[in-house]
């Protein structure tokens, strides 16, 4: 369990993904707030270390360093020279190297010192084992700290765990069979996780959360039979996920916006290259949030402006690629997010999906995809195109999700509630050690960020290509001017359609209950063709049947009724170009 960051946590991401049918029903019946909810108090990230008696009055948690020195200031052995690693760690200086060596270690290790790296002789006999019954293998409260070539088992928490710092990077680690995440850093900017390993992790193998700029990469990473392979809850701003693997998950990468953390919304985030396949696994431990998604292989959940590109996303038994809205003490509409040059394939509903009710911009081009929903979608929201100001959406995935998230019991465990013990998931097999245990001090941030991912805004410029944005674009849904054109969009250009073609059903029909000119096999026949031929059976009726309906009111209702939606929608757009500036 999250030792620092406020439990309402818990609650609201179990309505992730789950409530926005709700939310769509309400939002043409009820005001909708634009205040954001606060969330719990967060003091300053010294005092809030310190406060909470993890790291003593005088601790170094912050960093003078721009750089690494050439050389460490001194190698600490354990357990050569400390017994153990919180001894080596309280008795380090900045710029020290602490080398562990072979061996198990029940340990929780506290690090309250700047500036230093960690670094395990061997990545899978220098073993960390909290036994069930300790939280995180490591705390990391301070800045520019490395955690390398080591393994993290059998905490109730997390594996490893870096919060509210600058600087950080975990290398050649495995955590597996943890209580919540295997790798972690939240509220935390500057850093990187890369070569390592997740698996068995209810909540999420690999988490980045509450930060923007985020500035960090996640790189040759692979996450397995976890709830989530990746979970980033309002975390964006060049970040990139790039190079990775994630399988055999409840599902794959999910970056999400909630108000029970910091700086919503999630915004800004690169998925780029990875291959993402086989998730919807229920026999991978999974907490009650992590379980509604189940079957998908990518999520933007409430997102704005990620960027989603040549990955590789195969053989996912519900979506392979999904963009939606999400709910917490807010409404969350997707906006902006750009899908493009993705191989998306063998998904078991849809490979690329936009769930209604969306924001505007979302966008989908150039993928290898076979199934879409809605149908088309790369013909009505491709990128660059004014018809992607119309969010639209298919309330389908909404209520498929709405419903696992009923099954799973919402905020409290429901009858498909029935997660594995995390504790009883198999060990992974050896994974690849550091390649030279000697090396010196190194960056934080040891990859370049692909080109094209990265800005100064914090944004991939080609989402600022495709939507501006501006601060209307990241408020939640409520009476702006932004809100106020989608909603109305979402009426004009999605649902009075739908209403319309129901209308022409129900007055064809109603007439035809009354008309004595038609009978027996006549009457049945034309009530085929009027509800087995989609749009055309009713225009047929109307026209071919000898309709007893005045002639004027058959036009307005075929060709006026649509033609005046068509315009208002077409104006809208004009309108919602100008509320995106």
């Amino acid at each position: 369990m999250h030792t620092l960051r406020s439990p309402a946590r818990r609650h609201t991401l179990a309505s992730l993904l789950a409530v926005p049918l709700a939310a769509a029903l309400l939002l043409f019946a009820t005001p909708v707030s634009i205040a954001q909810a606060l969330p719990a108090q967060h003091h300053q990230r010294d005092q809030q270390a310190q406060g909470y008696g993890l790291c003593p009055d005088n601790a170094q948690l912050r960093s003078a360093e721009s750089a690494p020195p050439a050389q460490f200031a001194q190698v600490i052995h354990v357990p050569v020279d400390q017994p153990n690693i919180q001894a080596a760690v309280n008795a380090a200086q900045p710029n020290d190297l602490i080398l562990i060596a072979p061996g198990v270690y029940h340990e929780a290790v506290k690090v309250c010192t700047s500036d230093l790296t960690i670094r395990g002789e061997d990545r899978n006999s220098v073993l960390l084992d909290g036994q069930s019954q300790l939280t995180n293998g490591f705390t990391v409260l301070a800045d520019n700290v490395v955690l390398e070539n080591m393994t993290a088992h059998h905490y109730l928490g997390n594996g490893f765990y870096w919060t509210d710092q600058t600087g950080y990077r975990g290398s050649y680690l495995t955590a597996y069979d943890n209580g919540d995440y295997g790798i972690y850093a939240f509220g935390s900017r500057h850093g990187e996780f890369d070569h390592s390993y997740a698996s068995g992790s209810p909540d999420s193998g690999f988490y980045i959360g509450q930060c923007f700029p985020c500035d960090a990469i996640i790189n040759d990473v692979h996450a397995e039979w976890n709830g989530l392979g990746y979970s980033g809850t309002n975390a964006g701003g060049n970040l990139v996920l790039e190079n990775s693997e994630w399988d055999q998950n409840s599902a794959g990468i999910v970056p999400n916006t909630l108000d029970s953390e910091k700086m919503p919304p999630q915004r800004g985030a690169t998925l780029i290259g990875n291959y993402v396949h086989d998730n919807g696994n229920a026999k991978a431990p999974y907490t009650i949030w992590a379980h509604i998604p189940l079957g998908t292989g990518i999520l933007v959940a409430g997102g704005d402006k990620d960027y989603i590109t040549q990955n590789r996303v195969e053989n996912n038994p519900d979506y392979g690629i999904l963009v939606l809205g999400n709910i917490d003490q807010n409404f969350w509409i997707a906006t902006g997010n750009v899908v493009e040059r993705n191989t998306v394939r063998n998904s078991g509903i849809a490979d690329l999906a936009l769930g209604a009710p969306s924001g505007a911009n979302n966008c989908f081009s150039d993928n290898q995809a076979t199934t879409t929903l809605p149908p088309l979608l790369e013909a009505t929201h491709a990128c660059g195109s004014p018809l992607a100001l119309d969010g639209g959406g298919d309330f389908s995935v909404t209520l498929r999700l709405f419903a696992n998230d009923v099954n799973a019991g919402l905020t409290s465990p429901g009858p498909s509630y029935r997660p594995p013990d995390f504790r009883k998931i198999a060990a992974p097999p050896a994974q690849a050690n550091m390649p030279d245990i000697s090396a010196p001090p190194a960056p934080t941030i040891v990859d370049a960020f692909p080109a094209g991912t990265t800005s100064a805004n914090g944004y991939a410029p080609i989402t600022n290509t495709y939507t501006p944005g501006g601060s209307a674009m990241l408020l939640p849904l409520g009476f702006t001017s932004y809100s106020i054109v989608q909603i109305l969009l979402s009426l004009y250009g999605n649902l009075l359609f739908f209403a319309l073609y129901s209308a022409w059903l129900a007055i064809a029909f109603v007439e035809l209950a009354h008309r004595e000119d038609l009978r027996g096999g006549r009457r049945l026949g034309w009530g085929v063709v009027t509800l087995g031929l989609p749009v055309l059976g009713p225009i047929l009726y109307y026209f071919a049947s000898g309709s007893k309906l005045s002639p004027r009111f058959r036009l307005a209702l075929v060709l006026g009724a649509p033609a005046l939606c068509l315009l208002v929608t077409v104006a809208l757009l004009v309108v919602a170009s100008y509320t995106l500036l």
